[in-house]
């Protein structure tokens, strides 16, 4: 429910909040993440002062999220540090007195994870679990340091020894950009409103190339972006005045690079009309009140403010079975009634969808690990449960892991 203050009022009981003001300015990934669902976009932004102070509702970071952040992180770094000291090549002599100066690759990614799990700790939905995620973390160090490793050999500078100075790097975003290599090069495009943020820039009499590090798997919507960022390069009045064209776009994996194909005027007209047309659409999204939410089965599971949807929740009420996503033996979010405690650590439960509790189907809640303290009559959504059907005897058992959230609904 919307509120005349701009407040809305959640069904889950402390999760009321405020909608965030429409953003001043776009970007890829921000128009990405609204054309799928302006509904989570905004309730990620959202202010929810009953939960804790920081904007934005409580992000559900995974292990691979956090694994990509510190090898990106790790990435910056040592680039930004080997572009600052006017190296060529990361196997130089002084590229190596760079990383000697750093502590080497293993310190560099140690550090990266314990400012990771600092913000976990200040996260309320996985401060319990943030000591498990910076072990696990740790425990990949060596593979993120030759990922990081074989990411960084292919990687080729162009030395601008002239302006090795100590604040080079506060003046990146704030004027024109001489040949040379830049790193997190900030690109702004005040004709269209939007930014966005290159990895590496590389400027050189004949060539500007764009690099953009991608420390997952492959995707189309990373080439979208990259030439996205070939445009926002050429209408840069700051660091660019001169309308140069991108050259060379490459999309950097751990693995491999993917080279894309460079716009010329045409396509980048063709490139900033389409993006002129997606902006005007979403801002048109963001307006409504409540936002439009997009619920598809497939997508939906990996969202961190899905029991905040009620569209979401209505969709899982018409699959089969109702009480889960998942019709065979795995993980699912379930809407429950409680009817009784079983055991010391398990409730008796039923779908919010079954009419009565006369000759319904029962749900075992189990939590071998911790106290539930959920209530008779409680109605609850709970993610992430495991899921074990038993058609025979027309139960089913959910059980409650380390991952698992259950959150209460109103009355």
């Amino acid at each position: 429910m919307t509120l005349a203050d701009g407040g809305f009022q959640s069904r889950i009981i402390g999760s009321d909040g405020y909608w965030p003001e429409p953003p001043d300015v776009f970007s890829y990934s921000m128009l990405r993440e609204i054309e799928q669902c302006p509904n989570q976009w905004m309730l990620r932004r959202a202010l929810f002062p009953d939960i804790w102070s920081e904007r934005g509702y409580p992000d559900l970071p995974n292990l691979p999220a956090l694994l990509g952040q510190v090898l990106h992180s790790t990435l910056e770094t040592v680039i930004a540090a080997l572009v600052e000291r006017g190296c060529d090549d990361s196997s130089s002599p002084e590229a190596v007195d760079v990383l000697r100066n750093l502590g080497g690759f293993t310190a560099i990614i140690a550090s990266t994870i314990t400012v990771v799990g600092s913000a976990l700790e200040g996260n309320p939905r996985v401060s319990r679990r943030a000591a498990g995620f910076v072990q696990s973390l740790g425990a990949r160090i060596p593979e993120l340091r030759r990922r990081a490793q074989a990411m960084l050999a292919r990687t080729r500078l162009a030395s601008r020894r002239a302006e090795r100075s100590s604040d080079a790097a506060t003046k990146v975003n704030s004027r024109l950009l001489g040949n040379g290599s830049h790193a997190e090069v900030l690109l702004r495009a005040n004709e269209i409103g939007w930014v966005g943020r290159a990895d590496l820039l590389t400027l050189k009499d004949d060539v500007c190339q764009i690099v953009d590090y991608k420390t997952g798997a492959e995707h189309e919507t990373h080439r979208e972006q990259v030439r996205v960022y070939a445009l926002l390069w050429s209408l840069d009045e700051t660091r660019n005045p001169n309308g140069r064209l991108a050259t060379e776009l490459v999309v950097a994996y751990p693995d491999r690079d993917v080279h894309v194909e460079a716009p010329d005027e045409v396509g980048l007209d063709a490139i900033r009309a389409n993006v002129e047309t997606r902006t005007v659409a979403a801002r048109g999204e963001l307006a409504q009140r409540p936002p439009h939410a997009t619920p598809r089965l497939e997508t939906c599971p990996l969202c961190p403010v899905r029991h905040l949807c009620e569209s979401y929740w209505s969709l899982l009420a018409e699959t089969s079975p109702p009480t889960s996503i998942a019709p065979v033996d795995g993980f699912g979010d379930f809407e429950l009634i409680v009817s009784e405690r079983n055991g010391p650590r398990s409730w008796l439960c039923r779908s919010t969808g079954q009419v009565s509790e006369h000759d319904a189907e029962q749900i075992l809640v189990f939590a071998p690990d911790q106290q539930l303290g959920l209530e008779p009559g409680a109605k609850i959504r709970l993610l992430n449960g495991r899921f074990h059907p038993d058609p025979e005897e027309q139960t089913a058992t959910v059980t409650v892991g380390e991952a698992s959230e259950i959150y209460t609904l109103r009355s």
